[in-house]
């Protein structure tokens, strides 16, 4: 049996019933596209480009448990709203200049590389070497760059002197978050660092990621790939990049945490999606499949939202595929690698969520990672980084 369709509202129904579906809309959750699947919705015009063959098939499902799928209330981080209420106050970290320091682990390629742009006067400590509490000339007053692996930084944090642990300055490339937080070292005195650029080898030249893209509708150029810092020794690291030619810039804490965030996400997508299509290279991921890669995405900075408190720069797509194309990174073949320091921050949202009961946040990015992991695509564990242990 047909059921008529309702007749338009006239001016003469009840305002209260107008009032009533008015509420209903916007109470709807807008995360979820008011019912439609990230799958349904219209993706930007974008050129038709024939993707090559791939063995990979693709995983199912994919747009299932969406962000707006998922349930978990957003809480409000009271600490990013604390460290902004001083940023704006003026109250924030005074300006450092560049002078001696020590370089945990200097003898690597980026250790070196910063010695190199010191002012010869640095000391260089082995890893599980001593850390000095005062230098010459300078006194308690130097940075520490702790240049070893992500699966070191916490011993170094350990056997640091409690009066230079908020000297510490962070560069790895991997989200480091958790393990700091458990520390206490992520707030806005702290310094870490987002390195957009890569070093092939000891003593080589620093490859730049910077890609400008053009101006914005404000007339302001728009970049992907910059090198970002924040915290106490900030201006003294821009000094070092800035002699060998690296453009970066100092900003709060919870700015820099966004982009941080957008390097995680990069780094975990574009090799996951890449990895299920032959291992195709990153350039490639950013010309052919667009569509996951936005879907992915997607998911993943609801679940940051909902999770984290933490929503991704606008334009986050399109500095991915900026990105993807710079010369100095579109050659590299995508693989799933530093698990738990990447997708393993992800793919934790996702158990979180699952373990009390909600539904998968970030369900595309964890069917791919199973999927790969079956097919022997991926060949690490797939646990999730917890920085107290196994629960």
């Amino acid at each position: 049996q047909l059921i008529p369709m309702a007749a338009p509202p006239s001016r003469s129904m009840p305002a209260a019933v107008l009032s009533i579906a008015l509420v209903a809309l916007l109470c709807a959750p807008v995360s979820e596209g008011f019912g439609m699947s990230r799958a349904s919705l219209p993706l930007r015009p974008r050129a038709a480009v024939s993707p090559p063959p791939s063995a990979s098939p693709a995983v199912g499902g994919r747009a299932r448990g969406v962000a707006g799928g998922m349930s978990m209330q957003v809480w409000s981080n009271e600490q990013a709203v604390q460290e902004y209420k001083d940023y704006l106050n003026g109250d924030a970290p005074e300006a450092t200049v560049d002078g001696p320091a020590v370089i945990v682990g200097g003898g690597g390629r980026l250790g070196s590389f910063l010695r190199d742009k010191g002012m010869g006067e640095d000391v260089v400590v082995g890893r599980g070497g001593e850390i000095p509490l005062e230098m010459p000339n300078v006194g308690p007053e130097f940075p520490v760059y702790v240049c070893v692996p992500e699966d070191e930084v916490e011993s170094v944090i350990r056997s640091c002197p409690k009066e230079k642990v908020d000297d510490l300055v962070f560069v790895q490339r991997g989200n480091i978050e958790m393990l700091l937080k458990k520390y206490g070292l992520a707030g806005n005195e702290n310094t870490q660092a987002v390195l957009n650029f890569n070093i092939m080898s000891v003593g080589a030249r620093p490859q730049n990621f910077l890609v400008d893209m053009g101006p914005d509708s404000f007339g302001e150029t728009k970049y992907a790939g910059e090198t970002v810092i924040c915290g106490k020794w900030a201006d003294a690291l821009l000094a070092r990049l800035e002699r060998a030619g690296i453009v970066g810039q100092k900003l709060f804490h919870r700015d820099w945490r966004r982009h941080m965030m957008e390097r995680m996400v990069f780094q975990s997508v574009v090799n996951l999606v890449g990895t299920l299509h032959d291992g195709v290279s990153i350039g490639d991921v950013g010309k052919y499949y667009q569509g996951e890669v936005e879907d992915m995405i997607y998911q993943i900075n609801g679940a940051l939202r909902g999770s984290l408190a933490l929503t991704l720069l606008y334009g986050v797509e399109e500095r991915v595929f900026a990105l993807a194309e710079n010369e100095n990174i579109e050659w590299m073949p995508t693989k799933v690698e530093d698990f738990k320091w990447r997708n393993g921050v992800i793919f934790a949202i996702s158990k979180q969520a699952m373990d009390i009961g909600f539904d998968d946040p970030c369900s595309m990015h964890s069917e791919y990672l199973q999927y790969g992991r079956e097919k022997g695509w991926i060949t690490c564990d797939l646990e999730p980084y917890n920085p107290y242990g196994p629960a």
